[in-house]
């Protein structure tokens, strides 16, 4: 279909060349006869009018070599770094919106021709540049080949026929200035077309209707949006439960040798997986005992590193629970660090782990890498001790395989500071053919990259044409809206392993399960579960890592917190995911984030027996000391949700104590189970959040707020006169208040332009100036015919 609209947008410009070659020949004669009076009449103009002409002329010079030069300095650039760096990078985005609100809009008239020439130039880099990210293997070393050249072809491919519609579009407006497929979308959103500025209608016209790109599920903008309104309506059916505060402890076992400092110390516990059936994902009844592996680590520091606990099998008290040590040992430091993964048992009883490899010694920076070991443990004296770790390996070298997820040289070479990148999070799994497979946490590489490119990128809006016009339209009027759109690129990916179970490599890599381009920078911590005969898909995600600050902003403004549980489900492993309750929605916020009863990083664990319900375990409060001194981040209660026929899920009113991750007929109970009114302790319900540190794990000790007046209660600065900061480096953890205008069009400004003369004191002289302007612009056509008749006869 592009090439037939390509062909008959070709003749229609032919045919209209033809119609312009008689006005032409008619301009150009009077051109030509009027040419010697022009001069003189031009020439004898003030020299104030001289130099205003001059000034202004340079500037329209400026400003239509912009672009030009951007590309140019970006070709530079991709020659130098052989990576993805590329106009549409955050790189770029951060250099042309850092002076006005107005820069993005501005930058947006870069055509999308432009675009996808560097685009493509990227994309043959990345494969002349980037390896396998697995320990070789033949299997794998054919399998990156393949997809080095596939990169190659289909991103060159695109590019081509992308750049040739592009430049048909770009001569190929009504009197309006829209292209003809801006037209359409103009009218389907209801919008009046002679109200439009000059930057929509640039922004209307570079809108794409992206089928090729392979993205797997894609979570759209309007699926954002509904799972932040259903954030905001705490539907009980989504809605985590209320804990009771009061019946919330510490965990004995986080008190105990940190693997950094070698000295006891109350350590915080987050992230937490249980030793599982690789089939069933059913917790493993290892010798008696129940199994998880933890992060953990002293509060208020960089301090991240994994922890083996147990407990007697099926024991539901949290006292219970007792730290065989460091998995990794003892003296480490905040140089390399272990992050979230999973764990099954080997034939031999052994325990494979998977988990992330963070190398922080490139200037801070978190290079995630997928990674493996074996676990020799042992009962001894009535304590499981870890004998041995051996095979450690690392899996992904290099982050992404480049093609489908995005690599750490491609994320290094565009890097600004606001930009997350992820390879973490590994979840294994077998199929019924008994294949292995990693789920993980990723970003998208060249096969759907980030950039401004994508925010023109129709596919990733989902909504009706009134809907997504008026969220182009917010993005574009908001420049931490604009930045976040530009590099976000959240990923759920998956590979296919090969090899020993105990020395695993990667075979194969497959197009993500789940993409998020433009909409969501992170999604985490994905596990598969198999019920029923299908695959359920969940994830945890902090929506302040999201595009539409306009959602989020109002989440903490209402609920104050912003975190949900995602979940998706297919009749195959590998793709055809489908999101849960329409949107994707399963567990919302319920309370803020700086309370003690605050949870996190939920994870989906089968219930014996069940084909429909799963027992969701988190974390509780965030780290560092969060709801005030001595209250660590501590494992929470665990409860149900079930999962009906229709594809929705509910809450049901089922809870534990502390630390159950195993559902039986003695685990309900109703000491951890609260109201709104007992979900926080004294002093915490007093509406103060200090939303600069909230966000991630740099949350600072919760201080009550006391108002001069004590029947005055806490409201928020007035709305009609917001305070809408404007960092000159927006990041996802530090949020600025948005531009108001959600559902409606905004007034975008214009892009500016230089052609005009500026007016002086004379009137008189601007007379004669204007007068010689225009005899000088026939002279210009005679010209421009001329090289009219060399490129077209």
């Amino acid at each position: 279909m592009a090439y037939s609209r390509l062909a008959r947008l070709q003749a229609e410009q032919a045919m209209k060349q033809e119609k312009r070659k008689y006005s032409i020949r008619k301009v150009s004669t009077i051109g030509a006869t009027s040419a010697l009076i022009g001069s003189l009449v031009f020439i004898s103009t003030q020299a104030k009018a001289d130099e205003a002409t001059t000034a202004q002329t340079e500037t329209q010079v400026v400003v239509d070599n912009a672009a030009q030069t951007t590309d140019q300095t970006a070709d530079v650039d991709n020659a130098a770094t052989a990576t993805s760096t590329a106009a549409e990078t955050p790189a770029a985005t951060s250099t042309t919106t850092a002076s006005t609100e107005e820069a993005p809009v501005a930058s947006t008239a870069a055509s999308a021709s432009e675009e996808n020439n560097t685009t493509s130039e990227t994309a043959e880099a990345t494969a002349t540049s980037e390896t396998t990210d697995t320990t070789a293997t033949t299997e794998t070393a054919t399998t990156v080949k393949e997809n080095d050249e596939k990169a190659n072809a289909t991103d060159t491919s695109k590019a081509d026929k992308a750049q040739a519609t592009a430049e048909v579009d770009k001569i190929a407006v009504d009197e309006n200035g829209l292209t003809e497929q801006a037209k359409k979308i103009a009218e389907e959103a209801g919008l009046d077309i002679a109200k439009l500025t000059d930057a929509q209608k640039t922004a209307l016209n570079k809108i794409y209707m992206d089928s090729t790109a392979e993205t797997g599920t894609q979570m759209t903008y309007k699926q954002f949006q509904e799972i932040a309104d259903t954030l905001l309506a705490q539907d009980e059916r989504y809605a985590i439960p209320y804990f009771n505060a009061a019946a919330i402890k510490n965990m004995k076992a986080a008190t105990t040798v940190d693997a950094q400092t070698k000295q006891v110390a109350d350590l915080d516990v987050w992230d937490s997986w249980p030793v599982q059936d690789v089939k069933t994902g059913e917790v493993v009844n290892w010798n008696g005992y129940q199994l998880v592996v933890a992060m953990m680590g002293i509060p208020n520091t960089n301090d991240n590193h994994l922890y083996l606990l147990y407990n007697d099998y099926k024991d539901n008290n949290f006292d219970n629970w007792r730290n065989a040590g460091s998995i990794f040992g003892y003296g480490l430091d905040a140089i390399t660090q272990q992050w979230s993964g999973s764990a099954i048992v080997n034939s031999d009883g052994t325990i494979q782990l998977y988990y992330t490899n963070v190398d922080t010694s490139d200037n801070n920076s978190n290079n995630q890498m997928l990674a493996t070991a074996t676990l020799t443990l042992a009962v001894e004296n009535g304590q499981v001790v870890i004998k041995s770790v051996d095979n450690n390996r690392i899996l992904t070298p290099k982050g992404g395989d480049g093609y489908y997820y995005q690599s750490y040289k491609q994320w290094r070479a565009t890097f600004t500071g606001a930009d997350n990148i992820a390879m973490r999070d590994p979840h294994v799994i077998e199929d019924e053919d008994g294949q292995r497979y990693l789920v993980f946490e990723a970003s998208t590489g060249t096969q759907n990259y980030q950039g401004e490119n994508q925010i023109y990128n129709w596919k990733n809006y989902g909504g009706d044409a009134a809907f997504n016009v008026s969220s182009l339209f917010d993005i574009l009027a908001n420049k931490d809206m604009y930045e976040r759109s530009s590099f976000a690129n959240a990923a759920i990916g998956i590979v296919r392993l090969t090899g020993n179970e105990k020395t695993p490599s990667i075979a194969q890599y497959y197009t993500p399960l789940l993409s998020a381009t433009m909409v969501s920078d992170e999604i985490e911590r994905p596990n598969v579960v198999k019920l029923g005969g299908k695959y359920y898909l969940f994830a945890a995600s902090r929506l302040n890592h999201g595009s539409n600050d306009i959602a989020w902003n109002k989440a903490n403004e209402e609920v104050g917190d912003n975190v949900v549980m995602l979940g998706y489900v297919s009749d195959k492993l590998t793709s055809g995911y489908k999101p849960l309750n329409k949107s994707g929605v399963v567990l919302t916020a319920s309370v803020p984030a700086d309370w003690r009863t605050a949870t996190y990083s939920y994870y989906a664990v089968p219930v014996e027996g069940s084909d429909d319900t799963l027992l969701v375990t988190a974390y509780m409060t965030n780290r560092n000391e969060v709801a005030g001194k001595g209250k660590n981040s501590t494992w929470a209660p665990s409860f149900l949700i079930q999962i009906l026929p229709d594809g929705t899920t509910r809450v049901l009113a089922k809870m534990t104590e502390q630390g159950d991750w195993i559902w039986d007929a003695s685990s309900e109970t109703q000491t951890t189970v609260g109201t709104f009114e007992t979900s926080y302790l004294p002093g915490e319900n007093d509406g103060y959040i200090d939303w600069n540190l909230i966000g991630g794990y740099n949350l600072k000790p919760h201080m009550p707020y006391k108002p001069t007046d004590p029947t005055t209660q806490h409201t928020p600065e007035d709305p009609d006169k917001p305070d809408t900061p404007t960092p000159d480096s927006p990041t996802p953890n530090t949020p600025t208040i948005p531009n108001k205008g959600q559902g409606k069009v905004p007034n975008v400004p214009a892009v500016a332009k230089a052609g005009i003369l500026p007016t002086t004191s004379d009137s008189d002289n601007s007379l004669v100036a204007t007068i010689g302007f225009a005899i000088l612009a026939s002279m210009t056509a005679y010209v421009a015919y001329g090289g009219y008749k060399r490129k077209y006869q």
